[in-house]
């Protein structure tokens, strides 16, 4: 088994993880390089059939987060920790003329170094620091990459610093042009080490995800009045040609389930791939287009083919609920998702969630009810709707939702909290509001 890692580097250090992964024989490193850190969301179009992402930092992970949760790869970085500016403040006392007085250092949290200072009992050293906290968490110090330059350059003409320490490469590219005495930040090779096996661990996991069993289910539904043998036939046809493409550059297989059922065997690398690049939809859209009928496909993972087959069956039974063509797609963790044709939902059939089990348990509605009404609500802009919002969501009547609703009213779980007016003629619908978000 071969992982693939693509690793996201400033030139200066690519060197660095290389040495750490030139022994490992069962990987294969593809390196992509910058000179600025925000380069590395751009090298992310360039990376195909990898298995995870290696960022030789926090701050090229930063600029590329958004671009990976597309991807949806597992990704790595190599911290800069108090580790990191322990081992770096040393390097500074043990080489720096001047040692550890008056220095200027840019890190991505002020209180990592406060921490490390504490540690080594150091007080008195008068250190210029900044920190751009928002590459670690949600709402934290700005990064400006022109800023930091900035701020050494100032403390260093002001005669406040005689040295920086800088935990951006392109920095202190830019730092030595200006014949500013500085220097990176030393990532200890533990820190790689750690980040590398980390990196190998996802990969391992990835890849036996991908290597799951996966089965799907496609079936031809039948429109409102008899069927029409010759366009049954027609539509057979139309639906065994489609899938055989589908599948015609990937491990899976086809076999016929009865006149209008085919079941299709593959791994869940090669089915979540169909569905990445938007094979299924084509699938649908192709089959209804020419022949006029509307298709149900449901798709189950599992670690054996008995489960897979058993999520695919769930999975179908959703898609046919539909009253267009439609997929589903039921995870080995009982997670349902679709239909995969518009914007997905999804919701699980199991819960561990002690709060789901406990209001499924008080008002007799299923766990999967409960834990749709809970998605529902949090992909609303407000915790407000309507027995008719929540059938057409959940692809059920309106009076089988008004029954499911009475239910959790009578045990407090959702309130009435006003009524809505109908555009047309009717009586007034009522709004109501989930207690448990």
């Amino acid at each position: 088994m071969t992982i693939t890692i693509a690793v996201i580097s400033s030139e200066e250090f690519l060197p660095r993880i290389l040495k750490h992964t030139q022994s490992i024989d069962y990987i294969q490193l593809t390196s992509y390089t910058y000179q600025n850190p925000k380069e590395s969301a751009s090298l992310l179009d360039q990376i195909h059939d990898c298995d995870v992402l290696l960022f030789a930092g926090p701050l090229p992970y930063f600029f590329s987060k958004e671009k990976v949760e597309q991807k949806k790869l597992p990704a790595v970085y190599i911290p800069l920790d108090e580790y990191t500016i322990s081992l770096s403040l040393f390097h500074t006392l043990l080489n720096v003329p001047g040692g550890l007085d008056r220095i200027s250092i840019d890190l991505p949290k002020a209180e990592y170094i406060e921490k490390v200072a504490e540690e080594l009992g150091i007080t008195s050293t008068p250190w210029y620091v900044k920190d751009y906290s928002e590459i670690i968490e949600e709402g934290g110090t700005k990064f400006d990459v022109e800023e930091i330059i900035q701020f050494h350059k100032e403390r260093w003409e002001q005669k406040q610093s005689h040295f920086a320490l800088t935990g951006v490469d392109y920095v202190y590219r830019q730092l030595r042009e200006m014949n500013i005495p500085s220097a990176s930040m030393v990532s200890p090779d533990k820190n790689i080490r750690d980040a590398v096996n980390q990196a190998i661990a996802y990969g391992q996991l990835k890849i036996s995800q991908n290597s799951q069993i996966a089965v799907g289910i496609a079936a031809i539904q039948q429109n409102d009045g008899p069927p029409v043998e010759t366009q049954w036939q027609d539509a057979t046809i139309i639906l065994l040609q489609e899938l055989l493409e589908l599948v015609k550059e990937t491990d899976a297989s086809i076999q016929k389930l009865g006149m209008d059922q085919f079941i299709i065997y593959g791994t869940r690398g090669s089915i979540e791939q169909m569905i990445e690049y938007g094979k299924i939809m084509q699938v649908l859209g192709n089959v209804d287009l020419l022949a006029k009928v509307r298709v149900a496909i449901g798709f189950g993972f599992g670690l054996t083919a008995k489960e897979a087959e058993a999520n695919a069956r769930i999975a179908i039974y959703h898609a046919q609920k539909t009253k267009e063509s439609s997929a589903y797609l039921v995870t080995d963790e009982k997670e349902v998702i679709g239909p995969l044709n518009t914007e997905s939902k999804a919701f699980h059939l199991k819960s561990e969630n002690k709060e789901v089990l406990e209001i499924a348990e008080k008002t007799g509605a299923s766990v999967a009810t409960i834990t749709k009404i809970m998605q529902y609500v949090k992909l609303r802009r407000d915790n407000r709707f309507t027995a008719s919002d929540l059938a057409e969501y959940l692809q059920i009547s309106r009076r089988s939702s008004e029954r499911t609703l009475k239910k959790l009213i009578e045990h407090q779980v959702v309130e009435v909290v006003g009524e809505e007016q109908p555009y047309q003629q009717g009586r007034p619908r009522a709004v109501y509001r989930l207690n448990h978000p």
